[in-house]
């Protein structure tokens, strides 16, 4: 049986200096992710993200325009998709909460703020049809 509070800490066990340094940059983001009650951890294979698995052992991935920047000051908004697996191809991808500019390069930055961003996971979460039906399977 999957257990997503073991996975994620097996994968935070096996953090390098690239996880180290972004997990100094976002700690916040999974402190608060925590606190809501996934399981999160930092992933940097193919871009860096903050991915937290949820009780089902569903993801939620946040991101911003495409990956997260390792410096915050280039942070232009969140981009959370809730995902059934850490794959380049999931079977469906929800996204929950998208608060980055059409175009970052010019536009002013999305809202940023966390509490927000976690209101948004939490409902979608309870909400989605993809885990009442994986639920029910």
């Amino acid at each position: 049986m999957f257990e997503p509070a073991a996975e994620a800490a097996k994968i935070r066990a096996s953090y390098g200096p690239e996880e180290l340094q972004a997990l100094e940059a976002y700690t916040d983001v999974t402190v608060t992710l925590g606190t809501a009650g996934l399981h999160p951890y930092i992933e940097t294979r193919g871009g860096l993200a903050v991915c937290a698995y949820a009780s089902d052992g569903t993801l939620v991935v946040v991101a911003s325009h495409d990956a997260l920047p390792l410096r915050r000051s280039g942070l232009s908004g969140w981009h959370i998709t809730h995902v059934p697996e850490d794959t380049n191809c999931p079977p469906w991808r929800c996204v929950v909460h998208d608060t980055t500019p059409d175009d970052p390069e010019r536009d002013r930055p999305g809202d940023l703020d966390l509490d927000a961003a976690v209101e948004a996971i939490t409902r979608h979460l309870s909400d989605c049809f993809h885990v009442t039906e994986e639920a029910g399977a």
